[in-house]
């Protein structure tokens, strides 16, 4: 029996640029389709991040009865006045906050005045009081290494933490920021306005919401925990 030639042969230069033809239209169809998922999932978890964070300011509040506030050496807000904590940016551990942190998402924003995310009085001049980690996952509001104890850091009778789970960056990569001083009722604010956000800087990395905002700009992802 003689072999078939036909079938031995292969594709032809036709065929393979029809099939070519066929993978490049279902890849324009489902790459952008993926794409989005994995946008909204990215937006989701920022969401979900964002409440996690907003449960545990209120726990906090609810046993400490202010919100965290204290950058001083007095950091017990119910016995001292030193409640001028501006803002908290989410790390996962107790580092010091470095205004690299914060600066390339607060590049792009136009805010009125000094009413900017990395504004040079925004931050506490120690930079470890800024970081999340030390008034909600261990008592060490003046990130000094020595947690609990009247006078130093919250009571340790009323603060009954840890508030938070671990929390890294979005899921962009970037710091989650907490104007907490809006929050506090006797803290000094960044604005005027009394708008406690808590922030994501969002896909492109750069936040468009100013402190003093009434609502979110552009991509950032977040909420106003707290107006006063």
């Amino acid at each position: 029996m003689e072999p078939n030639h036909r079938l031995a042969k292969g594709f032809t230069l036709i065929e393979l640029i029809f099939v070519i033809a066929i993978i490049v239209v279902l890849a324009s169809i489902f790459v952008p389709l993926a794409l989005d998922k994995l946008a909204q999932a990215n937006q989701a978890r920022a969401d979900s991040d964002m409440n996690t964070i907003a449960a545990s300011l209120a726990s906090f509040f609810t046993d400490v009865k202010h919100m965290p506030a204290c950058d001083n050496a007095d950091c017990d807000p119910i016995t001292g006045n030193n409640n001028d904590l501006k803002m908290l940016v989410i790390k996962a551990d107790n580092s010091a906050v470095a205004t690299t942190d914060i600066a390339a998402m607060a590049s792009g924003v136009s805010c009125t005045g000094a009413a900017t995310w990395n504004a040079a009085g925004n931050l506490s001049a120690t930079p470890a009081r800024n970081n999340a980690f030390n008034h909600l996952v261990v008592n060490d509001a003046n990130g000094d290494g020595t947690d609990g104890g009247s006078g130093v850091d919250y009571v340790s009778t009323s603060w009954k933490g840890p508030y938070i789970a671990k929390v890294g960056n979005d899921p962009w990569g970037n710091r989650y920021v907490i104007h907490v001083g809006a929050m506090e009722k006797n803290g000094t604010k960044i604005n005027t306005g009394g708008r406690g956000w808590i922030l994501s800087a969002g896909e492109d990395g750069v936040f468009s919401t100013c402190p003093e905002s009434a609502s979110l700009s552009q991509d950032d992802r977040g909420f106003i925990f707290v107006t006063q």
